[in-house]
């Protein structure tokens, strides 16, 4: 029986925080705290603290003890992986994901960037003109990753830094194995979706995003051979 309670102990800590008696960096109750109060041996709070570890919930600290973390972006990304390994979705599917998701962040990042976020993406074009094709690979990623935190959406920066994450060295290849003409082209749709987010043109930013992830997509569909490796991860 003990090897079920762990379930026990998942659900006192969640019903800590629902109650406000515990937030996140807040330090967990100790091994022997959880094991006098609900009756349950270590073997099974054991259990529970390395499932809520995979999950995201906790952090072990060596020396310290576990914490109470908002990581939940880390267990996602891991599923994902694994879900590509095993061939239940492949990189196409995650490229449409990705679409959806930025077609909607778009809209509320129109909303929500600063002048000073603007200047930022600005300067992130500027760099992406100019530096290596790993560089600017990482800067792509981050141009990106302005408009999605522009949502003010904690869910969709999560799901979205997950699925980057997947599949960054995939997007990588692509890059390094795409046409000059390509690059030129998604350069261009980066212009496009800076340039729109300033004048407030949903529309027409809305077809910029989309021309970008007909490329992606494209690519995709010709590299289904691609081998997945647990590191990968996608950006753009």
């Amino acid at each position: 029986m003990e090897n079920r309670e762990y379930s026990k102990v998942i659900a006192y800590i969640k019903e800590m925080i629902s109650e406000s008696r515990l937030h996140p960096g807040d330090k967990l109750p100790t091994e022997r705290e959880l094991a006098d109060t609900l009756s349950v041996g270590r073997y099974s709070i054991r259990e529970a603290l390395r499932i809520m570890d995979n999950m995201g919930m906790i952090e072990s600290r060596q020396g310290s003890g576990n914490f109470l973390v908002s990581n939940i972006g880390k267990n996602l990304a891991e599923s994902v992986s694994m879900m590509l390994m095993v061939k239940q979705v492949n990189y196409l599917e995650i490229s449409q994901l990705r679409r959806a998701i930025e077609l909607y962040a778009y809209g509320c990042a129109m909303n929500n960037l600063t002048p000073d976020k603007i200047h930022e993406m600005d300067q992130l074009l500027n760099a992406m003109k100019i530096t290596s094709e790993t560089k600017s690979a990482k800067l792509d990623k981050q141009f990106h990753d302005a408009i999605i935190i522009g949502s003010n959406n904690n869910l969709i920066i999560s799901i979205m830094e997950s699925l980057s994450e997947v599949c960054q060295v995939f997007i990588e290849k692509v890059l390094h194995n795409t046409s000059i003409e390509i690059k030129e082209t998604l350069m261009e749709t980066h212009v496009e979706m800076l340039q729109y987010l300033k004048e407030k043109d949903i529309s027409k930013g809305h077809d910029a995003i989309n021309r970008h992830y007909d490329i992606a997509d494209l690519a995709c569909s010709k590299d289904q051979q691609f081998n997945y490796s647990s590191n990968s991860a996608i950006t753009k």
